[in-house]
């Protein structure tokens, strides 16, 4: 983190966040509160619809409030509720960015659709000039399952397809992040006519602790049975590739999704169910394109140990002076693919 920041001149940053009961949910906001470069911070504090064990996790975000304030800092904490509405007044209010700003979100531990919306408008924002999202990274993960209670398969709150046309159309090529289970994605898919859907699979790979690495290639296995794809067989219906690419390298996760989508000119459904850097760069396309839906089934609970310890925090410049690093390619007539 410490290098990626340094790639610019010195400034202070707007910190968005959400404390958890991870010890990796405060990692980065200490580092740059040593640093000496923190602005205004706001933390979010979600709650699970349906808690795995409430009095444990209030016990461990209390436990990341101690560390917090023995590096001089006080949170006010934002309680927010999982399934809080994204598009109301009160939220649009805490994105709202009057005045030129350098942001810095950090998704560790904030739920896919909250740094969803946030990613998307502070890449269309102009007042955000400078924007870099980190993530840490835990030492290890327990076994078993780290999330449960999935709601429905649906289009997440601000990345909808308005158009049923070209939402049929992008809904016939799934691009999908391999993740630790195939969850609320495996009912949508089993039963259904999945007849000529072409689906992409991006496999985390490098990725640490090996066992994150063994249940990317499970889910991949476990998508091929849901889709009922015969690897014996030399003509399925259904057209599945896989694409490997590093569980922390955004960057390359936008060039395979550019290069499936013709340069941002084919419409695909995405499906971010993989490591948080690899589902970044799918945000990162949509929230340019309008008809690149992302479709998510979001969990009620989460483990309360959904990871152990705090190893490092990795940053990712989104946009610097103004300029947006991952724009889509234009045309030659100078219109966006």
């Amino acid at each position: 983190m410490a290098w990626a920041l340094g790639l610019s001149q010195p400034r202070r940053w707007r910190f968005f966040g959400c404390v958890g009961p991870e010890e990796r949910s405060v990692g980065a906001l200490i580092a740059l509160q040593k640093m000496g470069i923190l602005g205004d911070v706001e933390i979010l504090r979600v709650e699970d619809t349906v808690p795995e064990n409430k009095e444990a996790e209030n016990a461990a975000i209390e436990h990341n409030r101690t560390r917090c304030q023995a590096a001089g800092l006080s949170l006010d904490l934002v309680n927010v509720a999982l399934d809080a509405p994204l598009m109301n007044a009160t939220w649009k209010q805490r994105l709202s960015f009057s005045k030129k700003t350098s942001l810095c979100l950090d998704i560790s531990s904030m739920p896919k659709r909250f740094f969803f919306s946030v990613v998307k408008t502070a890449l269309n924002s102009p007042d955000v000039e400078n924007f870099i999202v980190l993530y840490s990274k835990p030492v290890s993960y327990p076994d078993g399952g780290l999330s449960g209670n999935p709601e429905q398969w649906a289009a997440m709150s601000g990345f909808k397809c308005d158009d049923p046309d070209l939402e049929k159309e992008a809904t016939a090529h799934l691009i999908v992040g391999a993740g630790f289970a195939v969850g609320g994605l495996g009912g949508h898919l089993e039963g259904r006519n999945n007849n000529g859907i072409l689906v992409d699979v991006l496999i985390p790979f490098p990725a640490e602790p090996w066992s994150s690495v063994h249940r990317s290639w499970t889910f991949a296995r476990e998508l091929g049975e849901c889709l009922e794809v015969n690897p014996t067989k030399e003509n399925n219906e259904v057209q599945l590739a896989y694409h490997r690419v590093g569980a922390l390298d955004t960057c390359s996760a936008f060039e395979i999704l550019l290069r499936r989508t013709c340069e941002g000119r084919s419409p695909v459904a995405l499906a971010p169910l993989g490591p948080k850097p690899i589902s970044l760069a799918m945000c990162l396309l949509a929230s340019q394109k309008d008809g690149f839906p992302v479709y998510y089934a979001q969990p009620k609970t989460y483990a309360v140990e959904y990871s152990r310890g705090y190893k490092i925090t990795y940053a990712y410049w989104i946009k610097h002076n103004g300029e947006n690093l991952y724009k889509i390619p234009e045309t030659s007539d100078g219109l966006i693919m």
